[in-house]
């Protein structure tokens, strides 16, 4: 077991080298193991046990299908392989903004609903997304592409969202170690680190003092929802409700845009997938012109106070 914990902490992606035209990074090739029918047992690249024609398969599901492990476990490897990608140059007639994070970030389709809001703009916002439920920085940085995206291409800003509530200040060190090893990475792209400002309703002097201390101690701008999030903002407890996400895209497009989002789109039931159940408060709820001029405004006030 402790075997099998230390190689899970390897990262999926890892920099090699990069500059302003392309980017080198490895990338963890996903294990496979051969299935032997006849013993019940699964086996590693390179045990002698092994026969042409075995079934592969991860050990995930070799475990799930009641497989148990050969003694040949030593066998067990990670590899990588290496990739030079080119990188897509700047386009200067758009703005373009990369959220790393999770399910804070993409209920209700919120980046889309942030491009759909900046979409009026000269230049308009071209944004995308790295998300994993429930994920960390630590997470984030371990288990995803989100390495790979931030070099990919040129963006202008990249939000660094951790878990909502406490979990920020819950991963301690971990949360300030994976905050400054993005947003150096961040900045090495050549983009702006924005620090997404979660909400803790039972303590929010405390979650506030805290994020702008996390925000000074890693050099990065401050995504100021967390100023402007009110309770009826809630869905769940834990996710926005439609209110919510919007007050998010409307703080994003203020730090961008330097102005208050009047008069932006409201309406994104369109964007809702429908057998999705993180996207059901786009289907079940509304705003009105009113409602969303006071989000606005919030999120206006907000980024002006940050």
């Amino acid at each position: 077991m402790i075997l099998l914990f230390l190689f899970a902490l390897l990262p999926r992606i890892e920099i090699v080298s990069a500059n302003d035209a392309s980017v080198t990074y490895r990338e963890l090739v996903p294990l496979r193991v051969a299935l032997d029918p006849e013993t019940h047992l699964f086996h590693y690249a390179g045990c002698p046990a092994i026969r042409p024609g075995m079934e592969r398969v991860s050990p995930a599901a070799a475990t799930l299908r009641q497989y148990k492990e050969h003694t040949c476990v030593a066998l067990r490897k990670d590899e990588y392989a290496s990739h030079t990608e080119e990188r897509a140059p700047h386009d200067p007639k758009l703005i373009s903004v990369l959220f790393l994070g999770n399910s804070l970030t993409y209920f209700n389709e919120m980046p889309r609903m942030t491009a759909r809001i900046g979409a009026r703009e000269s230049p308009p916002l071209l944004v995308d997304a790295v998300t994993e439920s429930g994920a960390d920085l630590e997470d984030l940085w371990f288990r995803t592409d989100a390495l790979k995206h931030i070099w990919q291409s040129h963006w202008d800003y990249v939000v660094i969202q951790e878990r909502g509530g406490s979990g920020a200040h819950d991963q301690g060190d971990l949360f300030h170690r994976y905050l400054g090893k993005f947003a150096d990475e961040v900045r090495k792209s050549g983009a702006t680190p924005l620090l997404f400002m979660t909400w803790y309703e039972r303590y929010p002097a405390e979650q506030e003092a805290f994020m702008r201390g996390a925000a000074r101690r890693a050099r990065v701008q401050l995504l100021p929802v967390g100023l402007a999030w009110k309770h009826e903002f809630d869905w769940d407890g834990v996710h926005p409700n439609l209110a919510g996400s919007y007050l998010i895209a409307c703080s994003l497009y203020s730090v961008v845009y330097k102005k208050p989002a009047f008069g932006a789109p409201f309406d994104f039931r369109d964007l809702a997938m429908k057998n999705e159940f993180y996207d059901k408060p786009l289907l079940e709820q509304s705003l009105n012109e009113e409602q969303a001029r006071t989000i606005q405004l919030a999120a206006w006030n907000a980024v002006k106070n940050r």
